[in-house]
């Protein structure tokens, strides 16, 4: 690796100017030339996380080319959205629906819309996509995942007439259990996988966070709550998160104190024992 070149503006995040961008990456912020895959059960709010953070982006950096795919929702169910969260209205969206009359090739607009360079590409969802693909083109479930991997990759490689290396952010649908909807090549080649939960997940009104499962640019297993009742912006708990890793950084601590103090007693236990021998 110490032969291999990159331009440095290829590290430079994107941020939300939430605190969010504490779990997105070490270094914060949403890296670029990445695969980041939302997964939660249904009504925890997976779409309005991904478009909040989308939106927040487009207002801190208004230059940042950012596509939506829907592929589960039409212009009218967007317009509900929009309704609350204003600023979504911002958001480049190209919607791509079953075509019955095989009039339109979704495969192929896809691949000739985002061969136009995107900085940010976000599909809502991967497995409604996979689906309509799939039927469309008559092939398997694993081909039309295979086709959509092909995209994705040469996005992220920069292979698209900007020359930009392409972040994609995708939400995947999960079974009843929670388990994760997908093949191991899709699992490898996703660089995190943030997860939305309830603390209850039998009650959709208990309190809801954000997590990562999987993470190569950043920390696993760090909860960030968050409400989605205010209109106009996702509110972040930053006072819960701040203290709650204040504490972490606490037993930390703790740990290090307590283990250096009985590496010390061991010492000067052997000590006395060599002593006494």
């Amino acid at each position: 690796m110490r032969d291999v070149r990159f331009d440095k503006s290829l590290f430079v995040n994107f941020a939300t100017g939430t605190v969010l961008d504490n779990l997105l990456c070490s270094y914060n912020g949403l890296p670029k030339g990445v695969n980041y895959m939302i997964i939660g059960d249904p009504g925890v709010g997976k779409t309005t996380i991904l478009l909040d953070m989308l939106a927040n982006i487009l207002r801190l950096q208004p230059e940042t080319r950012i596509l939506f795919i829907s592929a589960e929702m039409n212009e009218i169910d967007l317009a509900i959205y929009v309704q609350r969260f204003p600023k979504f209205s911002e958001i480049e969206i190209l919607f791509v629906e079953a075509d019955f009359d095989n009039c339109v090739h979704n495969l192929a607009l896809v691949s000739d819309v985002l061969s136009q360079g995107w900085d940010i590409v976000a599909i809502d969802s991967f497995y409604e996509l996979q689906g309509i693909i799939k039927e469309e083109e008559n092939i398997t479930q694993k081909k039309a995942e295979s086709q959509l991997l092909a995209l994705i990759k040469h996005q992220n490689k920069a292979r698209n007439d900007r020359q930009v290396n392409t972040t994609v952010l995708t939400i995947q649908q999960v079974t009843k259990s929670g388990a994760f909807i997908g093949s191991n090549r899709l699992k490898h080649m996703i660089t995190a996988m943030m997860g939305l939960r309830l603390d209850n997940p039998k009650n959709i009104y208990s309190d809801r966070y954000v997590f990562f499962s999987k993470h190569r640019r950043g920390d696993v297993g760090v909860k960030l709550y968050y409400s989605l009742s205010t209109t106009g912006d996702v509110f972040f708990d930053t006072e819960r998160y701040e203290k709650e890793q204040r504490l972490k950084q606490l037993q930390k601590e703790t740990s290090n104190n307590i283990r250096n103090i009985a590496d010390e007693f061991d010492r000067l236990f052997n000590n006395s024992l060599d002593r006494t021998k």
